[in-house]
């Protein structure tokens, strides 16, 4: 179950804490860590997030797995989360929280759509422009969507800059279809 007003909460907390104590980074690699071990070893995860087990057996075993292997701050985050009853949003925070590092260090993702794949050229000039439009540092996520035709569409942040050929064929047959015989 998805809640990003969750995520983005619990992540936000954490943001703050890594920018008071300069941890931004050390916590951002061992949060990464953190849940490639879970990936890697999903028992951990279903004992993890069990309503069988009680909270102060899941504490001890998160010490025992990560204890001197992540930031102590993310250990008593993790036992945040567990108190709360949030564990089980923790793939969702780390998303939030990738994303609110990446805005702290002054990063936008831009998502590129085209029919084709873009030229390293091309993608290096629409980046480029990007960062002068925006007057940040920009994240390139391409995508190839055949059903486009032709052009970019380009989506930064809450904007969508759509120069495809699809949009300009809709747009026409819209206007075609109002037309008065």
């Amino acid at each position: 179950m998805r809640d990003r007003k969750v995520a983005l909460r619990y992540a936000q907390a954490l943001l703050n804490v890594a920018v008071e104590r300069d941890l931004v980074e050390a916590l951002q690699e061992s949060f990464n860590g953190l849940l490639a071990a879970t990936a890697q070893h999903p028992d951990l995860r279903i004992f993890m997030q069990s309503p069988q087990v009680p909270t102060q057996e899941k504490k001890a075993l998160i010490r025992k797995v990560f204890e001197g292997k992540v930031e102590d701050v993310l250990l008593h985050y993790l036992e945040l989360l567990l108190d709360k009853g949030r564990l089980m949003h923790l793939r969702d925070i780390h998303e939030e929280f990738e994303t609110l590092v990446e805005r702290h260090q002054g990063f936008r993702r831009a998502m590129v759509v085209t029919a084709v794949p873009l030229a390293e050229d091309q993608a290096q000039e629409l980046h480029d422009k990007l960062a002068t439009l925006t007057g940040s540092k920009i994240i390139l996520d391409k995508k190839v969507d055949p059903s486009v035709i032709g052009g970019v569409c380009v989506t930064l942040g809450d904007q969508i800059l759509d120069g495809t050929l699809r949009t300009g064929l809709n747009d026409l047959h819209s206007v075609l279809e109002k037309a008065p015989l």
